[in-house]
């Protein structure tokens, strides 16, 4: 079988089988933020993108919206009323819901002693600052769910 040398010179075989992703219409994303035009704007990029969207004004309201469904990532803001994002995150780990990936998008300037500490859960993937970028937040949403983007 011919062989060709891919971008790392490593030998490819010719007939290797492209990765398989999973589709995006199979995947939920949990929107938590306060913030209704955040809310709106994420959840416009990520079901333009195929995912299925819920979403939650707090750390309370999405843990509701989890006891129905558990997602498959989480985009979470950091300062939100009630129950905020430091509050929601040791939640996520008490419910046993500490695997599931989490993108954290925040307008505020986290230092880094506040990002390690974040960073210390096992489930915080992504720090994500406001104003969110659209084309960089749907390559992010792809990548730590393993799905291939939408061809245009």
């Amino acid at each position: 079988m011919p062989r060709r040398w891919g971008a790392i010179l490593a030998p490819v075989e010719e007939n290797a089988e492209a990765p398989s992703f999973a589709s995006p219409a199979d995947k939920l994303i949990l929107v938590v933020d306060d913030d209704e035009g955040i809310r709106a704007l994420v959840e416009l990029i990520a079901k333009g993108e195929g995912f299925q969207i819920a979403t939650a004004v707090d750390g309370l309201a999405a843990a509701e919206v989890m006891e129905t469904r558990s997602p498959d990532l989480i985009v979470a803001d950091m300062m939100m009323p009630r129950q905020g994002g430091y509050e929601f995150l040791r939640g996520l780990q008490a419910s046993g819901n500490g695997r599931v990936p989490v993108m954290i998008i925040t307008g505020s300037a986290l230092n880094d002693s506040t990002i390690a500490m974040l960073r210390q859960e096992g489930n915080v993937v992504e720090f994500v600052r406001k104003p969110i970028r659209a084309a960089s937040f749907a390559s992010a949403l792809h990548r730590h769910l393993g799905t291939a983007p939408k061809r245009s």
